[in-house]
């Protein structure tokens, strides 16, 4: 047994006897493992503290995680007082202006005042990414490689069977990747096996909304719209929004 199964594997057949997608969980876990980490033993690292800098910390998704983190203040807090501290200094420059002398000073103070706010704000956004996405990201196509090759073997595949399947994004992440092998063409119709069942609960809970129902609904059906939310989008928070990105998912 290779250590890629080893170590991707076994967190696979765990991770599918949980409610949603597969991989967005292993997404959530892996978030919390690198955040837990660092707060434990890097806080003080000064390539990670760089690291930090550079991104203007940590995404709002990681860092509202950080607080699900036990044991989180000190380290929160020591992080975080570093990067307010470098955000006032890259600030400072927001309120000066410099007059020009001569009879188009407006003129002169509007450029002036464009340039210094193009000059203030490139270092926001060029900022590097957010360095607990970085690292889950790579665990992320580690987790769907391993996935993907194994997906035929006895048990991951009763696992993964009963599961409620990989999301769309995850989905068609896997299909980008691995193209037409054999194994992508399995994962896509076990995926589809996932889904209708999960499509058939919330049609029982639709249709048991009827004034005419005696029939209670099952703790699956009760369930089935939250998980058809999760077999879109993923995850809360997994993916993006469209807000201020633009892209679907992105």
């Amino acid at each position: 047994m290779s250590d890629k199964k080893f170590v991707g594997y076994f967190r696979l057949l765990e991770v599918c006897d949980q409610p949603g997608c597969p991989l967005c969980r292993c997404v959530v876990r892996e978030s919390r493992g690198y955040l837990d980490a660092l707060l434990y033993e890097q806080v003080t690292d000064p390539d990670t503290r760089r690291a930090i800098r550079s991104s203007w910390g940590f995404c709002n998704w990681h860092t509202w995680m950080l607080l699900e983190i036990e044991h989180s203040t000190f380290g929160s807090a020591i992080i975080y007082d570093d990067l307010v501290k470098l955000a006032l200094q890259r600030i400072e420059r927001l309120g000066r202006r410099e007059e020009r002398p001569g009879p188009h000073r407006w003129l002169a103070r509007l450029l002036t005042g464009r340039l210094r706010r193009g000059a203030t704000t490139e270092p926001y956004s060029e900022r590097t990414r957010c360095p607990a996405c970085v690292s889950v990201a790579a665990a992320e196509r580690r987790d769907l490689e391993t996935l993907v090759a194994f997906i035929n073997e006895g048990d991951l595949q009763a696992a993964y069977a009963r599961s409620d399947g990989l999301c769309v994004p995850h989905l068609f992440a896997a299909v980008d990747a691995g193209g037409d092998r054999p194994e992508v063409r399995a994962l896509v119709d076990r995926t589809r096996q996932n889904w209708l069942k999960v499509g058939r609960e919330i049609g029982a809970f639709v249709s048991k909304h009827d004034y005419r129902n005696r029939e209670p609904y099952t703790e699956a059906e009760a369930a089935s719209y939250r998980r058809a939310f999760e077999i879109l989008v993923g995850a809360r928070n997994v993916f993006g929004n469209d807000v201020h990105d633009g892209q679907p998912g992105a």
